[in-house]
């Protein structure tokens, strides 16, 4: 700082020094090392915490092409929360983004379960991904671990660095089943330094919350940090059964353990274990609407068309239990300043049941016919995954080349009794005794094997002319996928029908990126990704279906403009989805689905804009705008013959979310920090086109702290507010037509 030279990182372990006519400031991002000053006098050691410009931005360093890197040097497009925004935002799980926070995604509970998530990006969602036959079109990433299943993905994180939401397709470096894009999370390594961070907190609906983080101080060489979570609150929508759970209620905690070792200067190993347990109730379905022609409703239900406090019946519930483990060991040892040899090992498991009771119909009504249809599930997974990488930084020259292997086994069950029955009238009903077992138990059940195998490079070339300011990307994936399984179990009798997929594919990738300047740079990117094939498990025949592509064009500007006080990023995609994996229900019997193969392929275009502004010292203004516009293609239903209107589910027209971060000091050494933001989103199908969309919303959220008030020992307190939803807004997550009961069914946001 205060000099005439000017640093570039280049590498994990290279900088270019460059001599600039003016004195550059240099904001540092958090987790790097503090620099250090020198004069030609003395040199003097920087302060421990990181510095900050008091009127530029920090930096924000990515792992999105595997190697740690500016997010304004990474030629896609990005959004980033780092450790301060998530605290602002008050993100406990996944499930908290899943409103708007980053406009281009869309997370939601799969039919209400908060266990499993459905996650969709620009334009591309997973279908039914309840089924361990069936993959993702996202891929999700804990440390560079792949996370295979959607089950657990609603566990409580525990301390993370950052998300990274990678746009667009990622199958050159990120592998299957990233079609739509990537999901990084990033936890906080061990400091070596005796510290412990704690919080507690309390909400409505009896909520409270604890969390520690416990830095151990380096012993013999080895750092340990200690991580343990708990976070629990009452459902709210009330169940008047005496001894039943209410619905939309969580009891989630969990534990994580790392230990880094550095034997040596230039190799380290980084050990987890990190376990977790959720026991949360499902959504309550509203009746949303009726459909034309609709048969009466009983008596003592009727349309909830706005968000209610208490149930329509009560009916037996209990939580279901979804419990996580896993251990990974990342090795990084740097072979030379410019090789990097790079190993990440990691085995997870996870069980999850599921004890959904809507306590509505599934057929229409009739007197004296059961209702309240219990759906019990069970889901046992494994994986195991080897990923080993080879990096090189050179002069003009960066490199990343690795292999990749992937086992997953799996086994499902599924049962679906009656707890309910209507009196003659429609007035009344009893209570049906609840027996998960019997002869028709389970209706069915199956298992899966997956093993999965990729060899990977990609390069970026910088050619020694036009200042070394032109970037040359290509990368390619070599993929062998193998599936196969059974359906064992078809109510309650058993059964073996067989399934196989396999795939050997190619995913290329290439980028041509370019510095106008040290604060402007453009970049033009096509990539190819896909998702692998399966079976539905509730076919009749339990029928393999093939994998899917996508292809992708993005045009990208990235900007740092006046002294590093605002931060613009702007992209523009075009991609291409076929051979689509799409799901038809068979109106005679809702159990049974197909999936096949569709042809046509829709085409999904759109904006996304980032913009990150230091207005004044102490005071930034952040804000996110996606523009998607998509062509769907129509379907033929193979067991009706009769066109079926093909929709983009999980996306609106227009998505945007801003906020406004103040911080000053009140009094002498105390801060004072204001945050609020909002989101909006326009209208989208959640669902086919036989259900409405979502009307447009907007919510509102803030958090005001009271923070650096010294207590004993150097230690420091701060106090918060927030709330979520402040003006009550209300819009349905989640709405699917029940024909044959004559309503839309639909899940409404959580109340303020």
């Amino acid at each position: 700082r205060g000099t005439s030279l000017k640093v570039k990182k280049s590498g994990d372990n290279v900088y270019l020094l460059k001599v600039s006519r003016q004195p550059q400031k240099i904001a540092y991002a958090e987790p790097r090392p503090a620099p250090v000053r020198a004069t030609p006098e003395v040199i003097e050691e920087a302060p421990p915490a990181a510095v900050r410009s008091e009127t530029g931005l920090s930096e924000i360093i990515v792992t999105a092409q595997k190697r740690e890197e500016s997010l304004q040097s990474t030629p896609i497009s990005i959004a980033v929360l780092g450790s301060e925004d998530i605290e602002k935002r008050g993100v406990f799980t996944l499930t908290d983004l899943g409103s708007g926070t980053v406009p281009s995604i869309r997370i939601s509970p799969a039919s209400g379960r908060p266990s499993v998530l459905v996650v969709t990006m620009r334009g591309i969602g997973p279908g039914d991904v309840t089924q361990i036959s069936r993959d993702s079109t996202v891929g999700i990433y804990l440390d560079g671990v792949y996370v295979g299943r959607a089950q657990g993905l609603g566990s409580e994180m525990l301390d993370l660095e950052r998300i990274e939401v990678l746009r667009g397709p990622q199958g050159t470096l990120f592998g299957r089943n990233a079609v739509a894009g990537a999901i990084s999370m990033v936890s906080k390594r061990p400091t070596g330094r005796l510290g412990l961070d704690l919080t507690a907190g309390v909400r409505n609906f009896d909520g409270q919350n604890v969390k520690a983080h416990l830095n151990l101080p380096e012993f013999a060489g080895f750092k340990i940090k200690l991580d343990g979570v708990w976070n629990k609150r009452d459902g709210w929508v009330k169940n008047s059964l005496a001894g039943a759970s209410d619905w939309s209620a969580t009891n989630r905690r969990g534990a994580r353990v790392s230990v880094l070792w550095e034997p040596a200067a230039n190799l380290e190993f980084l050990y987890s274990f990190d376990i977790s347990r959720d026991a949360s109730t499902p959504a309550y379905p509203h009746i949303r609407q009726l459909l034309p022609g609709a048969p009466a409703l009983p008596p003592i239900f009727s349309v909830e068309d706005r968000r209610v406090s208490k149930a329509r019946a009560g009916v037996p519930m209990r939580p279901g239990v979804g419990k996580v483990s896993g251990h990974s060991l990342y090795a990084n040892w740097d072979i030379t300043d410019n090789l990097t040899l790079r190993s990440i090992s990691a085995y997870r498991k996870l069980s999850q049941d599921q004890y959904d009771n809507p306590g509505s119909l599934v057929t229409a009504y009739a007197p004296n016919g059961s209702f309240a249809r219990l759906s019990y599930a069970d889901v046992h997974q494994d994986q195991f995954s080897q990923e080993v990488q080879v990096l090189g930084s050179f002069d003009n020259l960066k490199f990343v080349l690795g292999g990749f292997y992937y086992k997953e086994d799996a086994d499902d069950l599924a049962f679906s009794p009656f707890t309910a029955r209507f009196n003659s009238t429609g007035t009344g009903y009893t209570l049906l005794p609840v027996v998960i077992g019997g002869a028709t138990y389970p209706e069915r059940a199956s298992d899966i094997h997956t093993r999965s195998k990729a060899l990977f490079g990609q390069a970026t070339y910088t050619p020694p002319v036009l200042d070394e300011r032109l970037h040359l990307t290509g990368g390619v994936r070599w993929t062998h996928d193998r599936k196969w399984g059974a359906l064992n179990k078809l109510r309650g009798a058993t059964v073996y029908l067989p399934f196989e997929f396999e795939s050997k594919r190619l995913d290329p990738a290439f980028t041509v990126a370019f510095d106008w300047t040290d604060g402007i740079n453009t970049y033009v990117r096509w990539g190819k990704a896909y998702r692998a094939g399966g079976a539905n498990s509730r076919s009749a025949t339990f029928r393999a279906f093939e994998d899917e592509e996508v292809a992708s064009w993005e045009i990208g500007l990235k900007t740092e403009l006046f002294d590093r006080r605002v931060r613009f990023n702007l992209a523009a995609f075009r991609t291409r989805y076929s051979n689509r994996q799409v799901d038809f229900l068979n109106p005679l019997n809702t159990s049974n689905i197909e999936t096949l193969n569709a042809p046509g392929a829709p085409i999904t275009k759109g904006l996304e804009a980032d913009l990150t502004a230091r207005v004044a010292p102490g005071l930034t203004l952040s804000g996110s705008y996606v523009f998607t516009d998509w062509r769907a293609v129509d379907n033929i239903n193979p067991f009706t013959g009769n066109v079926q209107r093909g929709v983009v589910g999980g996306v609106p027209r227009h998505a945007a979310s801003v906020a406004l971060d103040h911080e000053f000091e009140p009094f002498d050494g105390v801060t004072l920090s204001t945050h609020l933001d909002a989101i909006y989103s326009s209208s989208f199908y959640t669902s086919g086109s036989t259900a409405p969309k979502t009307p447009a919303y907007a919510a509102l959220n803030g958090r005001v702290t009271l923070g650096d008030i010294d207590i004993a020992d150097g230690s420091k307190l701060a106090i918060s507010v927030w709330g979520k939803n402040l003006t009550n807004a209300q819009w349905p997550t989640f709405q699917t037509p029940f024909a044959a009961a004559g309503f839309i069914a639909a899940y409404m946001n959580e109340p303020r």
